[in-house]
């Protein structure tokens, strides 16, 4: 009879996920009963028994078609146990601060570097999910700067740097859920577009009395803009965002020692929104529940999609600075 648990199934410490995936069977037993959380299924004749073969491919009784559970996947044609991924993506989503590619590097006892880097690229483009919700009800909307100390013009003008975009949902005097994005300016069609691919219509949106925010549908929100004053400092104006703003560039301080390329900014943006989002879990399993059903949902990305550069070296998180 095959196997079955529910969804919410994930481990409560890191004792017990010890425990529990001990051997490459009990992995593949999980990503099986995500994958097909009332049964399995066959997806060319629908029967729902099975054999397993020796390289935990699932092959059906009646037709025998073979189901691989990480072809497809940013699992796909790994040369590491899965145990290793498992472990990883345990680290991954229960560190507080996350893991860079030198931990994760000494943790699994990696002979090279450029595998632990590969690896983090990989889980962070599994870290959201295309279908989530906008935000909605009360937003702040506005942008921070990432880059290297330069001279020439700063704030909203300045050269060299990343702009990030950033929309925080209030619960009244709390932060619910954010959104975090590279722009590539500070115009109204950029700040726009961000507004509507993260804001549900109908929300109250506030921002800053920049001109880029005059372009907001004012049919779609109701939107609010909050001056600074002399007696006030910037962060009392939109305390939620610029208190998110700090955050990440402590992250970035702190984890990544305050360098790593812009071309990948977006995903470590991605990774820290995730783990932001569900800071309020009671289970810190249930993180590393979440990010599974989503690598088995994921789409295979070579080495070569991942750095991107002409002679295949690989970008090390030391490489943008950060200012204050």
């Amino acid at each position: 009879m095959n196997e079955f648990i529910i969804t919410e199934d994930f481990p409560k410490s890191e004792i017990e996920f010890d425990q529990r995936f001990l051997d490459e069977a009990a992995c593949y037993q999980y990503l099986l009963n995500l994958k097909w959380h009332q049964g399995f299924r066959c997806v060319k004749c629908s029967h729902q028994h099975y054999w397993i073969s020796k390289k935990h491919i699932y092959i059906c009784k009646r037709c025998q078609h073979q189901h691989s559970l990480t072809a497809g996947t940013i699992l796909d044609s790994s040369k590491k146990p899965i145990t290793y991924w498992f472990k990883a993506l345990w680290w991954f989503t229960t560190r507080k601060s996350g893991v860079n590619a030198v931990n994760l590097q000494e943790l699994l006892g990696f002979g090279s570097y450029n595998t632990a880097w590969a690896w983090l690229q990989k889980l962070r483009r599994c870290t959201i999910r295309k279908d989530r919700d906008k935000l909605s009800g009360t937003v702040e909307v506005d942008e921070f700067f990432i880059g290297g100390q330069k001279s020439g013009k700063r704030g909203r003008g300045a050269t060299g740097k990343t702009i990030i975009a950033a929309a925080v949902q209030r619960n009244g005097n709390k932060l619910g859920r954010i959104r975090l994005k590279v722009i590539p300016n500070c115009s109204a069609d950029a700040l726009s577009a961000f507004v509507n691919d993260t804001v549900t219509a109908g929300s109250t949106v506030f921002t800053d009395g920049w001109k880029g925010y005059d372009g907001l549908d004012k049919q779609r929100y109701a939107h609010y803009q909050v001056f600074q004053n002399k007696s006030s400092d910037k962060d009392s104006v939109l305390p939620g965002v610029h208190l998110i703003a700090s955050l990440v560039k402590r992250l970035i301080r702190g984890t990544h020692q305050g360098r790593f390329e812009p071309r990948y900014l977006q995903h470590y943006l991605d990774e820290y929104v995730f783990r932001f989002n569900r800071r309020t879990s009671r289970s810190i399993g249930k993180k590393f529940m979440r990010i599974v059903q989503q690598v088995i949902c994921s789409s295979k990305i070579t080495l070569a999609q991942l750095v991107k550069t002409a002679h295949g070296n690989y970008p090390c998180e030391c490489s943008l600075g950060l200012s204050a």
